[in-house]
């Protein structure tokens, strides 16, 4: 006795199908909109040339809110930091 094999279910109306992940249906994802509403920022953490940290996504409104929002993390004043906007993509 064999087992006939089920066919791969259908994508839902609506999804994204893209080869590089996951397809998410639109009304969690609109193609023409954004994820995220505020920026998103990477923020580097150097100590003189040598990079200690990268944190990744930070929300906040400016780079500089980013920074504030890393610094708590508990890093000495030695330390220097390079903001960059990070675009959905």
């Amino acid at each position: 006795m064999t087992q006939t094999p089920q066919p791969a279910k259908a994508p839902m109306e609506g999804d994204r199908i893209s080869p590089a992940g996951l397809a998410l249906p639109d009304h969690i994802a609109p193609r023409e909109q954004r994820f995220f509403i505020s920026p998103r920022w990477r923020v580097r953490v150097y100590c003189g040339e040598v990079l200690v940290n990268t944190h990744e996504w930070v929300s906040a409104s400016t780079g500089k809110l980013a920074i504030a929002h890393v610094r708590p993390v508990g890093y000495t004043d030695a330390v220097t930091y390079a903001v960059e906007q990070v675009e959905e993509g």
